[in-house]
């Protein structure tokens, strides 16, 4: 059986770098990709590297691919997957292009609800491009703020047209809107392509950037919280089991992203806990290197702070 295609999402804000972010993938490729997009002659590839096409796929000199997405993203996956399997189509890496104003959750429910697809798929990393010429005017759209939520990466384009002391303000500001995203500030895209993937599944540099993180809650743009719960005392597994339920059923698609390495009573391992909307899993990842304790981010809508700190002070193990 194959392994499973290992599938990056590109999303962020209308005119913030999209197209130029993959062009210079495909163009400086660290391995071959499949690049999945609403029209695939939307993107604007670079002629020169087109080496064939049909309706569907352009095929690029350098190996890459790129494939329109005609009608549903399901059925499309499925027949990506399908010829991969036949050898009509040979790459190592999926790119999902959403537009500027797609919802990245369900197109990341995709991954988890559809066991067709979820047997065949990977998710390695979430990207979200971020215009930071025009951040204040993006982030009035709830959109935009929830792309920002959902991202392993945020890679800010266009700091050439800000100041130093701009570019500053509003890394700061990304920090709160997302506290444990990789944030790579950029100048027309232009980013080390290895860095981008991966990113998903708690990589040691995510680790970190969520154990520095100071229990706070902030409500960053309008409705949209960040909340960061800190915890030095144990928590029971199976308490904790049942308040992130509670929490999950309470919020539900109001919930873009939450993550967490726990501390567990029964163990001295750290477990890394990652989700988005009602779908989660977690995982042992060797032992705490610092002080034991329990960071937790929420990052959604709405999020009740209180509610949220009583369900995990309830789950801390007694006795």
């Amino acid at each position: 059986m194959q392994e499973r295609i290992k599938t990056t999402l590109i999303t962020g804000f209308l005119g913030a770098g999209k197209t130029t972010l993959l062009n210079h993938i495909v163009s400086h490729p660290t391995e071959k990709v499949a690049l999945l997009v609403n029209e695939v002659g939307s993107v604007h590839i670079d002629e020169a590297l087109i080496e064939r096409s049909d309706e569907e796929m352009i095929e690029l000199t350098n190996g890459c691919i790129c494939c329109s997405i005609r009608g549903d993203l399901r059925e499309a996956l499925l027949r990506i997957a399908k010829k991969r399997r036949a050898g009509e189509m040979v790459f190592d890496r999926l790119l999902i292009e959403t537009t500027g104003i797609a919802d990245p959750g369900p197109i990341l429910q995709t991954f988890y609800f559809e066991p067709a697809i979820e047997q065949q798929y990977q998710l390695s990393s979430v990207i979200t491009v971020v215009d930071a010429y025009h951040l204040e005017r993006e982030l009035t759209f709830e959109e935009n703020v929830r792309q920002i939520g959902f991202a392993d990466v945020l890679l800010l384009n266009k700091v050439d047209l800000v100041s130093d002391a701009v570019r500053t303000d509003i890394i700061a500001r990304l920090q709160v809107l997302n506290p444990t995203a990789h944030i790579i500030p950029t100048v027309e895209s232009r980013v080390e392509v290895a860095n981008l993937f991966e990113t998903f599944h708690f990589p040691k540099a995510e680790e970190e950037r969520l154990l520095q993180q100071d229990d706070r809650f902030e409500r960053a743009a309008d409705s949209f919280t960040a909340l960061t719960i800190t915890e030095v005392q144990p928590l029971n597994r199976n308490r904790f089991g049942a308040v992130l339920r509670e929490v999950l059923e309470a919020y539900a698609e109001d919930l873009y992203r939450y993550k967490g390495i726990i501390h567990f009573a029964d163990t001295d391992q750290k477990t890394i806990l990652q989700g988005t909307g009602m779908i989660y899993g977690t995982a042992v990842r060797g032992m705490f290197e610092q002080e034991k304790q329990t960071t937790l981010v929420f990052i959604g809508k709405n999020l009740d702070e209180q509610a949220i700190r009583k369900g995990v002070k309830a789950a801390i193990e007694h006795g």
